[in-house]
């Protein structure tokens, strides 16, 4: 039976106010504190052939509440393999959000990317606690010029999550570039690293290295902040091996308004906010 017995009109409403009550939820967490997005596979080295269940989370110290999928937050949904695409997805109101089954022994990529939702920092002093923790304390510079407004700054933002997965035993298979507008990318298959390995990554914005981004590193779930990396003139930083993991990756991007929805919406900023899981063989 369908999960949703009623009429498609009902259930269409229905989803529309659950989206609109867990987007509040979204912007104001965000205001409070700068809460990571992030893909949690529930088995990062499942039996090759085996399907696995992909959570959406929200939250802090790599241990978000998980969220439903709802179609409209998702712009784009996709499995990664040798290069190639295809395109993946769940069932309004799932938790899990997604369950994929990889079709070959190798890593598989999974990306997210959300829609653009707005938040309103109603003090200065909210904005420059944002800006100082997430390492975009270059934003303020444009408000003391007085070229924006200190009291009710309005920000766009959206999310693009990636998660790595690579089939029991195996060290085949490479993260890539799938074209996100913020991607972090690992430059070696997480099983394919020694005890001692620090694992090489790349922050790209618009395809192009991403230099002096802030990188936040957890380690393990529940966990506080282990490691603070700036990427270097190529976007790269080497996150130190800490064990197994899981290891959660957050980067944040602000920049002056680029999508036509920020502009024709009155955003004064627009921020892109990468996230990469993975787990290290050890």
């Amino acid at each position: 039976m369908h999960p949703y017995p009623h009429k498609p009109f009902e259930k269409d409403i229905e989803l529309r106010i659950l989206a609109l009550l867990l987007g509040l939820v979204f912007s104001s967490a965000t205001v409070a504190s700068a809460h990571e997005y992030y893909l949690l596979p529930q088995d990062f080295t499942p039996a090759a052939g085996t399907s696995v269940s992909v959570e959406h989370r929200l939250g802090q110290k790599f241990n978000g509440n998980q969220m439903p999928w709802v179609t409209l937050w998702n712009i784009r949904s996709e499995m990664w393999q040798d290069g190639q695409s295809t395109q993946v997805k769940g069932i309004d109101g799932d938790r899990p959000a997604l369950k994929i089954s990889p079709d070959k022994s190798k890593l598989t990529t999974i990306i997210h990317q959300s829609n653009i939702d707005f938040l309103t920092f109603s003090t200065w002093e909210k904005f420059v606690s944002y800006t100082n923790k997430e390492g975009l304390a270059y934003a303020q510079q444009a408000s003391n010029d007085g070229n924006k407004p200190k009291e009710k700054l309005r920000e766009a933002y959206a999310r693009y999550a990636k998660t790595l997965i690579t089939p029991a035993g195996s060290t085949e298979g490479n993260d890539t570039s799938t074209g996100l507008k913020i991607e972090l990318i690992a430059l070696r298959n997480p099983m394919s690293l020694s005890k001692s390995d620090p694992m090489p990554i790349q922050l790209l914005f618009d395809g192009k290295p991403l230099s002096g981004a802030n990188l936040k590193v957890f380690v393990g779930i529940d966990t506080e902040v282990a490691h603070r990396i700036i990427t270097d003139a190529q976007g790269k930083a080497n996150v130190p091996a800490e064990g197994a993991g899981p290891y959660l990756l957050n980067a944040i991007h602000m920049t002056e308004p680029q999508s036509e929805e920020a502009k024709s919406k009155n955003a004064h900023w627009e921020s892109f906010w990468a996230s990469l899981t993975f787990k290290r063989a050890q």
